[in-house]
């Protein structure tokens, strides 16, 4: 009897002294330094004035002094990354999930589920998913300590890409993230740095 009651006791234990650490950072990519310059520089230089202050909202990049290319490459692709998972949702409280499944089976929750996603994005679509994709976009790279310049919106369209209810190419993706590192790493700017 004591032999199953310590068992019981110490067998919660067990499962926490196999627990393994989670890497949270892929490996950095490294690139050859010819690699490094066959990669555009895109125009950054446009009439400041003849742009409202209100499209800088939409329309930036980033940099950070004394950052080389790769570490800005891991970065902005890691930020691209945490930006395009992010998903609108409402959640239900417990009771109303389990009160739900009680009732209707698993089948009637995923029914329903696809449903409200369908209605969420005829209601927020993807103009609301590009919005929170830069929100978040933007408050990772402050995090990581970029300041964020304003663009002209034909300038930016030259190495960015803005997803709603699709996801970019691949190859784009990568060539338009290789630039947006490019520029992070590169020269200081110029222009004046805006607020996070």
């Amino acid at each position: 009897m004591r032999f199953a009651v310590l068992a019981a006791l110490l067998l919660p234990l067990a499962g926490v002294a196999k627990a393994q650490a989670i890497k949270s950072e892929p490996p950095q990519e490294t690139f050859a330094p010819d690699e490094i310059a066959a990669i555009a520089m895109p125009a950054l230089d446009f009439d400041y004035a003849s742009v409202k202050p209100k499209d800088f909202e939409k329309y930036f990049y980033f940099h950070r002094p004394d950052t080389d290319f790769e570490t800005a490459y891991a970065d902005i692709t890691e930020c691209d990354s945490l930006g395009s998972g992010i998903n609108y949702y409402m959640r239900a409280s417990d009771w109303q999930i389990q009160s739900a499944m009680a009732q209707y089976g698993p089948l009637a929750g995923g029914v329903g589920g696809m449903i409200g996603s369908a209605l969420a994005d005829a209601i927020f679509g993807s103009a609301e998913r590009r919005r929170l994709k830069r929100m978040n976009l933007r408050n990772c790279m402050h995090f990581k300590g970029y300041d964020r310049y304003g663009l002209e919106k034909d300038l930016w369209q030259a190495f960015h890409f803005e997803e709603g209810l699709s996801r970019e190419n691949a190859d784009d993706r990568v060539a338009a993230l290789k630039q947006q590192a490019r520029v992070a790493s590169g020269p200081k700017p110029t222009t004046e740095v805006l607020q996070p």
